[in-house]
């Protein structure tokens, strides 16, 4: 999918969806920070999964949780900032706090120092391309953002038609050679803790409908005794969500969760990122 040259990373916070506001444009002056603070310790136990975002003046800071975990916080540009910044910085602020789902927020944190490229072509003319492209990312058009995993809207609210948009994806940096060196040494290392192939073929086999490359009689995707083959014809964008699909599913029919698996070194690595993990 050919883009045009990228801009700089974004100035303002994306939008988010909004459906599952908890509340909005709050006023600090009547709900004080100490109480936004207590209420988010509650929610953050509770397993939030969300974005809050606080203004002042032109001034911003947006904070991101997944499943009851605090990515981060950051401003203009992705820089990051502390909660404790933030309230003394804005004291008087408009307060938005949104429930999101947990693979929303994770693009959100991942998304938030990315380039925002422009789509060739006013909106719906480059949908096609992003869902064959199997696109996962951040498309805004026309005031609005739609979420995209695997080429399909997660999401948020399509651009207006006619609308020129930008993508914002976190995973435009690393080449699909990092991946798949990746996902090699990834599924060589899960099936030293758990024997992935028998498990593996039939997960294939169920999801081939959905991911063609895994159909095990093309052997595009092949892996045998934890060792994976990828057909080097094979895209990034069919490869990456087939091979992020057959690992849930084939660690669920084991009873097996990442967060179990030896995989320290990997973790660390940006292709971890890259690779979709962080939604496992």
């Amino acid at each position: 999918m050919t883009r045009p040259t990228p801009h700089p990373p974004t100035t303002a916070p994306l939008p988010v969806p909004t459906e599952q506001a908890v509340y909005q444009g709050l006023s600090t002056d009547h709900y004080p920070w100490t109480d936004i603070t207590i209420d988010l310790a509650t929610r953050q136990v509770q397993g939030l999964s969300g974005v809050l975002d606080a203004e002042q003046g032109g001034r911003w800071a947006r904070f991101v949780w997944r499943r009851g975990e605090l990515l981060g916080g950051f401003t203009w540009g992705g820089q990051e900032v502390a909660w404790a910044t933030t309230t003394l910085g804005l004291p008087r602020a408009r307060v938005t706090l949104t429930a999101q789902d947990p693979r929303v927020a994770q693009l959100v944190w991942s998304s938030r120092a990315r380039p925002t490229p422009p789509l060739n072509g006013a909106w719906p003319a480059p949908q096609a391309a992003l869902i064959r492209a199997m696109f996962t990312g951040i498309v805004v058009g026309g005031g609005r953002a739609s979420y995209w995993e695997g080429g399909q809207v997660i999401a948020g609210a399509l651009p207006v038609p006619g609308a020129p948009c930008v993508t914002c994806s976190p995973y435009d940096d690393v080449s699909a050679e990092q991946l798949a060196a990746f996902w090699q040494a990834l599924l060589a290392a899960v099936n030293r803790a758990v024997p992935l192939d028998s498990a593996w073929r039939e997960i294939c086999t169920r999801l081939c409908g959905t991911y063609v490359c895994l159909d095990p009689f093309a052997q595009e995707v092949v892996l045998r005794g934890g060792q994976l083959t990828l057909d080097p014809a094979l895209d990034v964008q069919e490869f990456r969500p087939a091979l992020l699909a057959a690992l849930r599913a084939t660690l669920a029919r084991l009873g097996v969760r990442v967060s179990d698996l030896p995989l320290g070194e990997l973790r660390a690595r940006p292709e971890w990122a890259a690779a979709g993990l962080e939604q496992l």
